[in-house]
C-alpha cells in the first residue's frame, strides 16, 4: 500500500436517525468489509439469523466508507480518536427493513 491511498470499506449498522455520531461506540463491534457483495451477503445472513430465533427484525443499513489518504497523521487519528475522524466519505447504500 503506498502512502496516500485512500480505502474503500463496506460495513452495516441499525438504522438510528435519532443519532449525531454515526461512529459513536455503543457496545456492538464494527465489522468491515473489502467488497460490498461481501457486506450484502453478511447482512443477509444476520437477517436470516435473527429471524429463525423468532426475533425482531431491527432495520439496518448497508453503508460504504472511504477512508482519508492514509499517512501516519490520518492512522493516528484513526487510533486516538476513532473511525470518524479516519473517513473521508461515508454513504448508505441500502436499507434492510
Amino acid at each position: 500500500m503506498s502512502q496516500g491511498e485512500s480505502l474503500t470499506f463496506y460495513t452495516y449498522a441499525r438504522v438510528d436517525e435519532g443519532r449525531d455520531d454515526s461512529w459513536a461506540y455503543t457496545g456492538i463491534p464494527d465489522i468491515f468489509f473489502s467488497d460490498e457483495d461481501g457486506a450484502r451477503e453478511a447482512l443477509r445472513e444476520l437477517r436470516a439469523d435473527v429471524e429463525s430465533d423468532n426475533e425482531e427484525w431491527p432495520p439496518m443499513q448497508l453503508e460504504k466508507i472511504e477512508t482519508l489518504p492514509i499517512s501516519k497523521d490520518s492512522i493516528l487519528a484513526l487510533l486516538n480518536d476513532g473511525m470518524g475522524a479516519f473517513m473521508k466519505s461515508y454513504a448508505i447504500l441500502e436499507i434492510f427493513d
